[in-house]
């Protein structure tokens, strides 16, 4: 079953995760409205009740299906007053104690959502500062050429080198990430199976296996902190897409890739 987060629209602290029945107990007792805020995944934000068609008709029913229930309740004296008023009192404090964080579930949840916050909060300069070693570790064994080409105002003649235009694209997702710019975040992943399937190329064109561990856990790396939901997951992904993509530069500052990038030409130009 599917469960929210909500918040109001003042204040930033969420609650939850809460299924249909919970939402439908606090719209009853009057703390959550049509205003109220729920976090939507697929879209990445908070957004009303109100503009979520299906939600808003389970959580908040039309009148008349609420004055059908009420016609059919018991008569007072076939009902317990006593044993369902209690039960009432008890789902209410029960309730409000869960809301206000009073409960160990409650205190778990909160710290469950502050982590997936703060993995958030770090993803994109991290991935940002992930691309920009990437680039590094492309465009680095093709500095002579890149060089000649400039010298000689030859620049077009860069465009034969695929290597240096994947590094161009790196280098432009790198400053729209350290932007925040979240919506990148599909080709990232994209750019992650790339640096994957790239590194099993690389490591077999070489001759050297360790390369193709390098390289995956560089893309593992990528993948994994656009996907975090909490702190964990986010250091696995920094340790994995730093170490990785830290070592690829450092290999390619030193030269282990010289006469390797160079070899792949278009010769369109």
């Amino acid at each position: 079953m599917t469960e929210y987060y909500i918040r109001t629209p003042d204040h930033d602290e969420s609650r939850g995760p809460f299924d249909i029945p919970k939402l439908e107990t606090l719209a009853d007792a009057g703390q959550i409205n049509q205003n109220t805020l729920y976090y939507d995944d697929s879209k990445e934000e908070w957004l009303p009740i109100a503009l979520n068609e299906s939600l808003r008709a389970a959580v908040f029913p039309e009148k008349e299906k609420l004055s059908l229930k009420i016609a059919v309740k018991k008569p007072a004296e076939e009902a317990a007053p006593e044993k369902d008023g209690k039960n009432d009192s008890n789902d209410v404090e029960a309730m409000l104690a869960a809301a206000e964080g009073k409960t160990e579930e409650r205190r778990d949840l909160v710290r469950k959502q502050e982590s997936f916050e703060r993995a958030a909060s770090i993803s994109a300069v991290c991935l940002g500062l992930m691309m920009i070693l990437s680039a590094g570790f492309l465009v680095f064994p093709l500095n002579s050429e890149i060089s000649t080409a400039i010298n000689g105002a030859d620049y077009i003649s860069i465009l034969n080198y695929p290597v240096v235009l994947v590094g161009i694209f790196d280098l432009v997702l790198a400053l729209l990430l350290l932007l925040t710019v979240t919506e990148v975040f599909p080709l990232v992943r994209g750019r992650a199976m790339l640096t994957l399937g790239f590194g099993v190329y690389v490591g077999w064109a070489i001759g050297d296996p360790l390369l193709v561990g390098i390289m995956a856990a560089a893309g593992l790396g990528l993948f994994l902190a656009t996907i975090a939901r909490s702190m964990a997951v986010m250091v696995v992904a920094l340790l994995l897409g730093f170490g990785g993509h830290g070592y690829l530069t450092y290999l390619a500052m030193n030269g282990r890739f010289d006469g390797f990038f160079n070899s792949i030409v278009l010769n369109l130009f």
